[in-house]
This record gives structure tokens, C-alpha cells and sequence, in this order.
């Protein structure tokens, strides 16, 4: 890859003219060469260190934190010390990994608590020290749960207040001429979509980003960097579409219309995440970005104001508000 990288800097370097081509050459031939020299002074164990990071994600020195209620850690080669068990809620560290027909990682709790572990019973009951990465783990851990229960409270709103108005729509004419509840619920589908598509033809980006997490884009490879600031996006537009309830609605009323807004999204990320998987998600999302826009420039927008009360109307005539006639 090194090799790849600077000989491409050394095409991207030559010009028509003749002096500047052989001083470019001569540049070129000179960091090829450290380059190639910084290679061949890895020992095999270098070597296979970093090509085990670039495979499984973490490498010598790298910590995790306990999750399962105990690890049993066992005596490898020549130690004589017992087996011993880490608790949940314990700091470790990679202290060395052998590969046979199965991958063997030593921990260290500290200098009096280490041994193997295999890795596949290591990273079941682990998960990285980082914050970020915890978070991960904990919402794709009980990612059933929470999202049955959304849905749930988006249909219990949903039912709600059509027991006390007899409306149907979530998004209604004239309820709250504001565009971020449609922005809320299209860019959850496009985040459902990215994760998808990312899981589907590119699972190593999001294994790297696992175990090493960062909340600034620029650090992150394109297609991870876009996943995170849609993510981003849909945290800033449910703030305000929170901040647009408190000022249109009451406490129920606007409860009940949170509830169905994210409900709604819910099933949203659930249906295209899953069809992404079949291509269908794609087509899916564009009649939902479609359809949605739709719906707020023909029905949910309010284009006019009312001279008198100074509400927002959908149309001329009698102000729903104050009575005042608006021609």
C-alpha cells in the first residue's frame, strides 16, 4: 500500500517539461526507496502484528472492558500459575495473541492477574474502553427492545389522539406549518440506508470504527463520514422539532404528536434497513423523500398570514383562529 501511495504521488509529479521531470524522478526514487527500507526493517513479528490490526481491528496493547459476568483466563506455554477469572466491569489489556488453528489473546488485568483466553470467547464478553464504543454496544445489544418499544409508543399516540379528534394523518394540514418533522423522518431514512449499505458491502469500515470510534467526520473514511454526520443531522432536527411542539402545541397534544413522529421514523429505519438488503430500501427511500415533500408543500405548509391575529393560514378566507376575514 505504501508502494501504491508513493507511486502515485510520483505519476501525479511529472510535467511536460524536461529539468522538472528528472528532479521529480530523482524525489520520487528517493522516498520509494526509504519507504521500502522502513518496510524491510520490520521484524516478522511487526509484521504480523500489523497485519493481524489491519484484520481483527485491535493489536497488542489494545483494552477492553468486561461485560459477561465472569472471563476465565487459563495458564498457556510455560506458565505455571493457575486459571483465573475477570470480572464484569474489569479493565484488560492485549498483552500478546498467538494464532493457531484458533486465535489465543493473553490479557492483564495487572502484573498478578493474566492469562489466555480465546479470541471469540474474548470478544464475547468484552467490549472496547471507549465510551463511544460502549454506547454502540449497548444500543445494538438491546437494539430489539428499544425499537419494538418506539413503535409501540408511536401507535399508542397515534391511537390516542384519534380517540379525541377522529383524525387519521400524522402529518396534518394546518397542525404545525414546520418542515423539520418531514426532515426528521428523511433523514433517519437515509441513515437507515447508509448503516445497510455499509453493514452489507463494507462491514470492515464499521468493525474499525467500532474499535476505534471518533464523533469528528473528518478523521473518517468518506462513506463513514457521511453515516456520521446524517447522524448528526437527525439529533439536530429531533431537537427541533421538540423545540417546534413546545411552541405550537400543549403538554398532551404535544406528547402525543412527539410519540407519532417518532414512531413513524421508527418504522421508517426498521423497513428500509431491512429491504436495503434486497436493493428495494433504495427505491423505498426515494418514493419516501418524494412522497414526504409532497405532503408539506401540498398540504402542511402554510403559505399565508392573517392580517389580524397574525396567524399562519393555509388559504384565504375566514382565519381559523380569530374569525378575521383575509382576502
Amino acid at each position: 500500500m505504501v508502494f501504491a501511495v508513493v507511486v502515485s504521488s510520483c505519476k501525479e509529479g511529472k510535467t511536460d517539461e524536461a529539468v522538472p521531470e528528472i528532479q521529480v524522478a530523482d524525489s520520487c526514487t528517493s522516498e520509494l526507496t526509504e519507504a521500502g527500507d522502513s518496510l524491510l526493517l520490520l521484524t516478522q513479528a511487526q509484521a504480523d502484528s500489523l497485519e493481524f490490526r489491519l484484520l481483527h481491528h485491535y493489536t497488542n496493547n489494545f483494552n477492553f472492558v468486561v461485560t459477561a459476568d465472569t472471563l476465565v483466563l487459563v495458564p498457556k506455554g510455560d506458565e505455571v500459575s493457575d486459571t483465573c477469572s475477570l470480572l464484569k466491569g474489569d479493565i484488560i489489556a492485549v498483552a500478546s495473541i498467538v494464532e493457531t488453528d484458533t486465535v489465543w489473546v493473553k490479557v492483564a488485568r495487572d502484573q498478578w492477574t493474566m492469562g489466555w483466553i480465546s479470541e471469540d470467547e474474548l470478544l464475547k464478553g468484552t467490549v472496547p474502553d471507549d465510551m463511544i464504543s460502549q454506547f454502540i454496544d449497548a444500543l445494538t445489544g438491546s437494539r430489539a427492545v428499544w425499537m419494538s418499544l418506539l413503535v409501540l409508543l408511536g401507535v399508542v399516540g397515534f391511537l390516542l389522539r384519534r380517540r379525541l379528534n377522529h383524525r387519521l394523518q400524522i402529518f396534518q394540514p394546518g397542525e404545525m406549518d414546520s418542515f423539520y418533522p418531514i426532515l426528521f423522518v428523511m433523514l433517519v431514512g437515509m441513515m437507515a440506508a447508509l448503516y445497510a449499505s455499509i453493514q452489507n458491502f463494507a462491514p470492515e469500515y464499521w468493525q474499525e470504527y467500532y474499535y476505534h470510534p471518533t464523533l469528528n467526520p473528518l478523521l473518517l473514511p468518506p462513506i463513514m463520514a457521511i453515516l456520521l454526520v446524517v447522524a448528526w443531522l437527525v439529533v439536530v432536527a429531533y431537537i427541533a422539532v421538540i423545540a417546534e411542539v413546545y411552541n405550537h402545541f400543549y403538554f398532551l397534544p404535544g406528547m402525543n404528536y412527539l410519540l407519532e413522529t417518532t414512531g413513524l421514523a421508527m418504522v421508517v429505519y426498521l423497513v428500509i434497513s431491512w429491504t436495503a438488503r434486497f436493493y428495494v430500501g433504495y427505491l423505498l427511500l426515494l418514493a419516501l423523500i418524494v412522497g414526504l415533500l409532497i405532503i408539506y408543500f401540498r398540504y402542511v405548509r402554510c403559505q399565508y398570514e392573517c392580517g389580524s391575529c397574525g396567524a399562519k393560514v393555509k388559504e384565504k378566507g375566514v382565519c381559523p383562529y380569530c374569525g378575521a376575514v383575509n382576502e
